[in-house]
């Protein structure tokens, strides 16, 4: 019998597509999202309690490891790498004590190859007070005599006239 409205059928046809369709199988992705969630593997979730806090006795050796190596870190600095700074100076030129007298103002002692002066230091320029010999050649308070000899402590010095005062050459 032929069918009287092929409409109908197309229709029938299109509706019935998707049943007899298959799906297609499911990807891995799905598969696993498709598993039943498992809590027991161990990594931390909102219903289990956080790891515990360290030990007091685990954190003081943490902190004494700490301490160590930058003391370690220090000693070999100051005994390896000081004279590779700059402003550091070589092994003519030292300052053996220096005093502060406030308001940046300084008394030094200097050590030039193997003789000592006593500088005074301001905001306004540096000036010899003294030349300053050794304790076996000037008993009696070198300092306080060096002070002594001083006339006149309140004039700075010019930098060309100190170097001149270095090398032994008087202005």
């Amino acid at each position: 019998m032929p069918c009287r409205h092929p409409k109908n059928l197309i229709l029938l046809a299109f509706l019935a597509l998707p049943v007899m369709a298959q799906a297609p199988p499911p990807s891995p992705a799905e598969q696993e999202l498709q598993q039943p969630l498992d809590l027991a593997d161990g990594k931390p979730t909102q219903t289990q309690a956080p790891p515990p806090a360290p030990s007091g006795a685990r954190a003081l050796l943490s902190t004494l490891l700490v301490a160590g190596l930058a003391g370690g870190g220090l000693w070999a600095f100051r005994k390896y790498g000081v004279r590779k700074l700059p402003g550091a100076g070589g092994s003519r030129l030292k300052v053996e004590e220096s005093l502060a007298l406030g308001d940046r103002r300084f008394v030094s002692i200097l050590r030039a190859d193997e003789e000592r002066f006593l500088l005074a230091l301001t905001p306004q320029g540096i000036q010899l007070l003294g030349r300053l010999d050794g304790p076996e050649a000037a008993p009696g308070g070198g300092f306080a005599e060096a002070l002594d000899r001083q006339v006149d402590m309140t004039r700075p010095m010019p930098v060309k006239d100190m170097e001149a005062l270095l090398k032994g050459d008087q202005p």
